[in-house]
């Protein structure tokens, strides 16, 4: 195609006025169709239509100069022009993405674009009421229903450019479901695999005076998926010198969902939910609700852990007495907010312990919100097992417990549950009712418990009334996330107090039997408040617990928090006061103010480092925190932190930490250093995949995970992993998806090889809980190889012009200055056809006949000669020489 000079577009716009060459320009541009039609002044507005005619718009050839008679512009003469074939697209309903899936065009019988083949499984994702087109007589076995002529009022349109399949169907033609709903028939179970996740970490404590303390900790959480069934193990080895190590099993059991009654079934040793009773660890059966299997429902609770370190610090978080969480922390505040919900009930006990082996220790509320639900919904659960306690001297006994609540209109939900065991021992009857009033939320129960013990024989009874209240005011911006208070009788104990206390008796450490209130609570009170005082304000939060006891063998427990923050432009100020227990040393009453300033500007591409400064007070003298925390690489996957601790307790520290994310695993390591000891410490985190395709490696895994399959893209990164990157077996690890929801992964292919082209970079899944679903990503994989194709005469292959192998298989077209870009399949080799006109005039090329061109880019680049099928030997045999002269030019 000769290059286009100006001037040679003036008689194609002389006459035009202005506006039309306004509109020729946007034209260009891409904003409106070439060819629409304009007039010099506004013509009166139509009279409204519910359905006005679209206008009809032509690609002008004029445009394509001396090339126009020649070049065929058939595909191009109309806008969204749609052939008939396959497309994969994405698919909305009404305005409301619901998936992306392969729909079928067919050509129309009446001419004009093809149109879209929806058949009846297509109507059941987009959740049509199919029983009301099977009454009217429709045939749902037809590959192609017309579904405007089925569905009265229904349109059908397609956007090639965007290839968006967008639905209209009236609300009456739908089922009745609650939005967001996924329809049960599309949940993946998955394939049969094999997941391990692992927390290691280990450090070592060296003191002046010689001692030295080594631990080490390994968490591992190992599944395996069989035929729909989940089999899990949490558990964490301890090991220290000097001590020895501990093996605790916090539970096995194998899953199965039941998705007729929106329910999980387990089976092993886990925990009860805790939303009623207080959680308690059993190993037996339970058949409980499911809330992540409804739309739009609760996905349970569990709360943030937050504290301050030192120094390099190691945090412990235990739940009735299991390690559920380990982990090193750099100097200053921290938050954990991705613990695993072993129960609704239950306090979280954590103990900080510092690089110059100080300890702490300090509550944290965990109990349910109120147990409000919408009018009709339901949740049970029936759990029958043994009581499940390692500090126990002899067996524990077996117990049957079951709760119901059910929300019987917007205003009142009620609930019920018991427990006993099966010796007679324990007893208890449960009943409440959750109000939503105009003043907020609260729920009220009453728990009766009878204990029997049998040596001595002794009976306890008592009750125990719990009032929880949860309000968000708009007005003032506060939140009340949880207000709960908590009386019980001088007799009432609950099952696992009951249990305990029954133990001992039984083995001699309560010679003189159970007095009344032994060992139980008298009062409870948690508070967790967040209020926002305006832009201007910041926010402030208050969380506390307060408890109390019958007798005097345990002292008043009470844990406090306060603090208020406020984000000054690029500076954040914050300050907070605490009180928590110090193991053996009473309590500890701490202020601290902070401030956190970047190191210079952030951009596009890289974030700068924070500056962070502390300063607080202690029951053990002032002390002042100092660090730079900083992220490097082009994904942020490197950390770096350094700190300086300075105290009155002359135990003045500096130290260091750095991490690594990588595509299999997250590694860190710290170090810190005062006059009296050094600290080091080292940790890694990740899991491994066992699936048909093989093993492989993630930095991180979830319950419900998706094994990426993209052969040949090498390289390629998922969108939502930070790190997730194709291995070279053409698989990756999608660690996080959300069971019972339409997940959306994304390839990035941006890094991948020229030769390899991914026929989607999004793929769509519905996994169940627990699930391993395989996402399989097609990759054409081929050598790409860019032509400058001339014919014979010496002039470039006409633009548009279609390349095809000999088989027919289509494989580009012909661009601007008879440029052609194709991946050929690496067994593909010889001449390929070319085709244009309205004659279908033909030509053959044939890459390895072409001269090599010398680039620096990673695309083969070739000069070849398109000769008529006759004389293509010919030329294939003295390439270059017709086409020397014009490249020469």
């Amino acid at each position: 195609m000769h290059s286009m000079d100006p001037c040679a577009i003036a008689p194609a716009v002389r006459g035009l006025r202005r506006k039309r060459i306004a509109l020729f320009v946007l034209a260009a541009l891409g904003q409106m169709p070439l060819g629409a039609s304009a007039s010099p002044d506004p013509a009166p507005a139509p009279e409204p239509s519910p359905e006005p005619a679209p206008d009809a718009f032509e690609f002008s050839p004029q445009f394509l100069g001396d090339s126009a008679a020649t070049t065929d512009l058939s595909r191009f003469e109309r806008a969204n022009a749609v052939l008939p074939g396959d497309y994969l697209g994405d698919v909305y309903l009404n305005g409301y993405r619901i998936a992306r899936q392969s729909v079928a065009f067919r050509a129309s019988p009446t001419g004009g674009d093809a149109r879209a083949c929806v058949s009846g499984a297509l109507l059941e994702t987009l959740g049509v009421d199919t029983a009301q087109l099977l009454a009217a007589g429709v045939d749902l076995s037809q590959a192609c229903i017309d579904i405007e002529s089925a569905i009265p009022a229904a349109r059908v349109a397609f956007d090639m450019n965007q290839l968006r399949l967008d639905v209209s169907i009236p609300q009456a033609a739908l089922k009745r479901s609650a939005r967001g709903q996924v329809d049960p028939a599309l949940w993946d179970r998955g394939v049969n695999a094999f997941t391990l996740g692992y927390n290691l970490s280990a450090n070592q404590l060296d003191y002046a005076s010689g001692d030295r303390t080594r631990g080490a900790y390994a968490g591992l959480t190992m599944g395996l998926n069989l035929r729909g069934w989940r089999i899990r193990n949490q558990s964490g080895y301890r090991w220290e010198h000097g001590v020895g190590d501990d093996y605790q099993n916090v539970r096995t059991y194998a899953e199965h969902d039941v998705a007729a009654l929106q329910s999980q079934f387990t089976a092993g040793d886990t925990f009860t939910s805790g939303e009623l009773f207080d959680s308690t660890a059993f190993r037996g059966v339970k058949l409980a609700t499911d809330d992540r299997m409804q739309p739009d429902s609760t996905r349970g609770y569990a709360p943030i852990v937050r504290g301050v370190a030192e120094t390099n610090a190691r945090v412990v978080v235990r739940q009735a007495g299991f390690v559920i969480y380990e982990a090193n922390v750099a100097p200053g505040a921290f938050q954990i907010d991705d613990l695993y919900a072993t129960g609704y009930g239950g306090d979280l006990d954590v103990t900080v312990t510092e690089a110059d082996g100080r300890q702490r220790t300090f509550s944290v509320p965990y109990a349910a919100v109120p147990q409000l639900l919408r009018p009709g919904s339901w949740r049970y659960s029936a759990v029958a097992g043994q009581v499940r306690n390692d500090a126990l001297h002899g067996d524990s006994p077996w117990f049957l417990e079951g709760t119901y609540q059910r929300g019987f209109s917007n205003l009142f939900t009620a609930y019920t549950g018991g427990q006993a065991t099966d010796d007679g021992l324990y007893r208890s009857v449960l009943l409440g009712a959750a109000f939503n009033t105009p003043v907020g939320a609260v729920s009220l129960d009453v728990t009766g418990s009878r204990t029997t013990f049998d040596v001595p024989d002794e009976t306890q009874s008592g009750y125990s009334t719990r009032l929880a209240y949860s309000k968000s005011i708009p007005q003032t911006n506060t939140d009340f996330a949880l207000a709960a208070y908590r009386y019980s009788s001088i007799g009432y104990l609950s099952l696992g107090d009951a249990v305990r206390l029954d133990d001992a008796m039984r083995y001699g450490e309560l010679a003189g039997g159970v007095f009344e209130g032994a060992g139980s609570q008298r009062s409870r009170f948690q508070l967790t408040v967040s209020q926002s005082l305006g832009e201007r304000g910041g926010s402030l939060f208050v969380s506390g617990a307060r408890s109390d006891y019958w007798g005097d063998a345990l002292p008043v427990d009470s844990s406090y928090q306060i603090g208020w923050n406020k984000q000054f432009r690029n500076v954040s100020l914050g300050v907070n006061a605490s009180r928590s227990r110090v193991i053996g040393s009473g309590y500890d009453n701490q202020a601290t103010v902070s401030v956190t300033m970047p190191l210079g500007a952030s951009s596009a591409r890289a974030t700068p480092p924070q500056l962070s400064i502390a300063a607080g007070h202690a029951y053990d003298g002032n002390s002042v925190q100092a660090g730079v925390t900083g992220n490097a690489g082009r994904r942020g996957q490197f950390n770096y932190g350094v700190n300086g601790n300075f105290n009155d307790r002359d135990t003045d520290s500096v130290g260091i930490n750095a991490g690594w994310r990588a595509a299999f695993a997250a590694l860190g390591a710290s170090y810190s250093r005062n006059a009296q000891s050094r600290q080091a410490s080292m940790s890694a985190n990740g899991g491994l995949v066992v699936h048909p395709g093989g093993i492989t490696l993630a930095s991180q895994l979830g319950d419900t995970i998706g094994v990426v399959e993209a052969r040949g893209a090498h390289g390629a990164r998922l969108g939502s992993e930070g790190a997730g990157r194709v291995d070279r077996r053409g698989y990756a690890i999608a660690g996080h998806l959300t069971p019972y929801r339409i997940n959306e992964v994304v390839l990035d292919p941006k890094g991948l090889s020229a030769d390899v082209e991914l026929d989607t970079s999004r793929v769509q899944t519905v996994p169940r809980a627990g699930a391993v679903v395989p996402l399989k990503f097609g990759a054409s994989v081929g050598r790409a190889i860019l032509l400058h194709a001339w014919l014979d005469d010496g002039e470039p292959v006409p633009f548009g012009a279609q390349v095809e192998e000999l088989d027919g298989t289509e494989v580009g077209l012909v661009g601007q200055g008879g440029q052609v870009f194709v991946r050929r399949a690496v067994d593909r080799d010889g001449p390929m056809r070319v085709k244009w006109g309205l004659a279908d005039r033909v030509c053959l090329i044939d890459p390895a006949a072409g001269k090599a061109r010398s680039s620096r880019s990673r695309v083969s680049e070739f000069d070849a000669v398109c000769s008529a099928p006759a004389i293509a030997s010919a030329h294939a045999a003295a390439s270059g020489e017709g086409r020397s002269a014009r490249t020469s030019e």
